[in-house]
């Protein structure tokens, strides 16, 4: 009987304990996806693409108006320049011999074609281009702009001289117009996004060409305007906003053709676009192709 008694007592003992939760069987905690590329606002990178333009274009400008000076001081102090064949210069006063005498021999008529410029990060701009002057011509590998004081800066200037004319040769064309293209493309960008951002379905559309084509992956391969604006009428419709741009590059093909890439991210994923092909038709830049991939859904 003691023993019976005994083990009732210990039975009534463990079915009176509290049960452990079965961890397996827990909710997981619910976590929130915070959209990537949200420490800026969605044209931040746009914009700083316009502010190296400028600069660039000053420092044209000032180049063909033989103000060496202007030009020695739009490199920071400690600034890197490679001039192929001619060497490495290393701070301001060596580049300061580079171009001073270079400017004071006569070269002029600076021209810049095909220029492209891929946005880094708030402070860093990288710019390339093919270029000409009435001495010669070349190309630009990379010219890495840096924000120091409110102030653009070359931080390193690496380009060639292809080719050394025997005579000096004389080109009437504007010397920056490649620059002025991407400034328009930018702005219609621009436009385009702010126009997805505040719901407008409309300017989405009729940022298309009629036959434009648009692969969408993995969602749809669409070709033609009406069935593109649709896609996007439908994408805001359900809820899709705060399309933002990181680390885009603009490109110039031809004075009526750019090619655009970027990182992208809203609220309800991100991924990659890897090309947009803006062309210009009847004095408006609009999209003809438009190539993205979501890589990450929320």
């Amino acid at each position: 009987m003691r023993l019976f008694s005994l083990f009732v007592s210990l039975c009534l003992f463990i079915a009176c304990q509290p049960k452990s939760k079965d961890k397996t069987s827990e909710e997981a905690p619910v976590q929130q996806t915070v959209q990537s590329y949200i420490s800026h606002k969605p044209l931040a990178h746009h914009k700083i693409a316009l502010e190296v333009l400028v600069a660039s274009k000053q420092w044209i400008s000032s180049f063909n108006a033989g103000n060496s000076e202007y030009c020695v001081a739009a490199y920071q102090k400690d600034a890197v320049m490679r001039a192929t064949p001619f060497g490495l210069s290393n701070g301001t006063a060596e580049i300061s011999e580079f171009w001073t005498p270079f400017i004071a021999s006569g070269a002029t008529n600076l021209i810049y074609t095909n220029v492209s410029i891929e946005v880094v990060n708030a402070n860093t701009a990288l710019l390339a281009a093919h270029w000409s002057m009435n001495i010669g011509d070349g190309i630009i590998y990379q010219e890495k702009w840096v924000k120091e004081n409110d102030t653009w800066k070359l931080a390193y200037d690496d380009f060639e001289v292809l080719h050394k004319y025997d005579t000096p040769k004389k080109r009437e064309l504007n010397p920056v117009a490649s620059h002025e293209v991407l400034e328009e493309v930018i702005k219609s960008s621009m436009e385009w996004t702010t126009g997805f951002n505040t719901q407008n379905s409309v300017i989405c559309r009729n940022g298309y060409t009629s036959n434009a084509t648009m692969n969408a992956i993995p969602f749809a391969k669409l070709n033609d305007q009406k069935s593109i604006g649709s896609f996007w009428e439908k994408l805001i419709k359900d809820g899709a906003k705060n399309l933002t741009y990181h680390t885009p590059k603009f490109e110039v093909i031809s004075n009526t053709t750019v090619k655009l890439s970027s990182q992208w991210s809203m609220n309800i994923g991100e991924g990659k676009i890897y090309q947009e092909k803006w062309v210009k038709k009847d004095s408006l830049w609009l999209l003809d192709y438009d190539e993205f991939e979501v890589l990450k859904k929320y």
